[in-house]
């Protein structure tokens, strides 16, 4: 599996390579990618006279000397753990380089820190994060710096139980992250969702939040027996809390550092793996976050 690595020198791009190291995803081979971004606009380098124009270029060359040691350094390293490496140095926005990179070399995945420092700023943050989430075409992995090293070898698998959501879950397979040693399958259902139900399902003479868990815990457990026919451990968990403090629940019970879900997906449960929720939960939580994509 092809995965591009972002990388800078800021710890955190070091830690990423660590993460993803851990995850030992089958035939990984990794391309580490620094970006040198542009400084300004290009009205303001219109803007800029002879001799500015002289030390910007200067400038840029010296960056560009200091991104291909760093590559270097960054491809010694991954050719030391015996894992097949080509480095690149592109110019321009980070994360259309690094999402070009990715098609050019047909990568299966980009790992980025959230805040992998550039020279010239964020490498994923804010707004520019939030464009990565949306845009990046592979699936994606976000190592927190913040985190005991080995805790993003537990995971927690979110699922709506959409057919993207299924999808994403054999992408996993193929992935084959064999350093996961535990998989919680998680699935968050809003108490809306029982008091929508509950005209036809108490006729039953049924509890109604009860009949939810269960139908949703067995729907988890075919996944869960699933993850653990292809070698994983794995167990399932359902919870009638919002989605985010389901999340968070979970993790910390599980003392899990990684969460793994779908980037899109609208199913019975809507919500759990959209966009908005794999937004939430790159830019605003300290565990790790691997978005599956198909």
């Amino acid at each position: 599996m092809r995965a591009i690595l972002g990388v800078s020198q800021h710890a955190s791009a070091f830690q990423s390579f660590e993460a993803l190291l851990r995850l030992q995803f089958s035939d990984l081979e990794i391309h580490p990618t620094h970006v040198v971004e542009h400084v300004g606009s290009t009205l303001g380098k219109f803007l800029l006279t002879a001799t500015e124009s002289e030390f910007y270029t200067h400038y840029m060359q010296s960056e560009e000397v200091k991104a291909r040691e760093l590559l270097t350094s960054f491809e010694k390293m991954i050719l030391e753990r015996g894992i097949v490496s080509q480095g690149h140095l592109r110019q321009g926005h980070v994360v259309n380089e690094l999402i070009q990179q990715a098609k050019d070399v047909d990568a299966s995945l980009v790992c980025v820190s959230l805040r992998a420092q550039e020279s010239l700023g964020h490498m994923v943050f804010g707004s520019v994060g939030r464009k990565m989430i949306f845009q990046c075409p592979t699936s994606l992995l976000v190592p927190k710096p913040n985190q005991a090293p080995e805790a993003i070898k537990r995971a927690v698998f979110a699922t709506d139980h959409s057919p993207f959501a299924q999808k994403a879950l054999d992408q996993l397979i193929r992935m084959r992250p064999q350093g996961l040693e535990h998989i919680t399958v998680l699935t968050s259902y809003p108490q809306n969702l029982a008091s929508a139900l509950a005209p036809f399902v108490s006729q039953l003479g049924l509890d109604v939040s009860r009949w939810v868990e269960d139908k949703l815990l067995e729907e988890n457990t075919k996944i869960a027996k699933k993850l653990e026919q292809e070698g994983f451990h794995a167990v399932a968990e359902v919870c009638g809390e919002p989605v985010h403090d389901a999340i968070e629940k979970s993790l910390k019970s599980q003392e899990a550092g990684l969460l793994i879900l779908g980037a899109q997906g609208h199913g019975m449960l809507e919500g759990l793996s959209l966009g908005s929720v794999s937004a939430h939960q790159v830019l605003h939580t300290n565990h790790s976050v691997l978005i599956v994509r198909p």
